[in-house]
């Protein structure tokens, strides 16, 4: 019976080490959730952050999360995709680019340019 028991110990301690070896090295990239998120800041109607240009491939998923100082709309020309944005408190636009050329991305009240939406194939 001790001797039963022994190998079934081993076994089990073979099974969790077998199974441990197939968990995440870290090495590893993390999961992607497919979508193309990309921040920008303005500031008295003025980007402060964010690139001048944002590039993409049709059929991507693209968020453009906005931070502005003033209350505006976020407005995705092309795409006809906006957003009300609130002093201080982040705005997305969130959609498939499935239309290719540039697109104006813009705040409307303050007429500030957010930046350009390149999409290609």
């Amino acid at each position: 019976m001790r001797r039963i028991s022994g190998i079934c110990g081993i076994t089990v301690a073979a099974l969790l080490a077998v199974t441990g070896c197939s968990g995440s090295s870290g090495s590893e990239p993390a999961p992607t959730t497919g979508t193309k998120t990309v921040k920008f800041s303005i500031t008295e109607g003025k980007r402060t952050a964010g690139p001048e240009e944002v590039a993409v491939r049709t059929g991507e998923n693209v968020a453009l999360e906005v931070t502005s100082d003033q209350a505006d709309e976020l407005h995705v020309h092309g795409y006809d995709k906006a957003a009300q944005l609130a002093p201080g408190v982040p705005g997305t636009v969130s959609f498939t680019a499935n239309i290719d050329g540039i697109f104006e991305v813009e705040l409307h009240k303050s007429g500030a340019a957010v930046t350009k939406l390149r999409v290609s194939g």
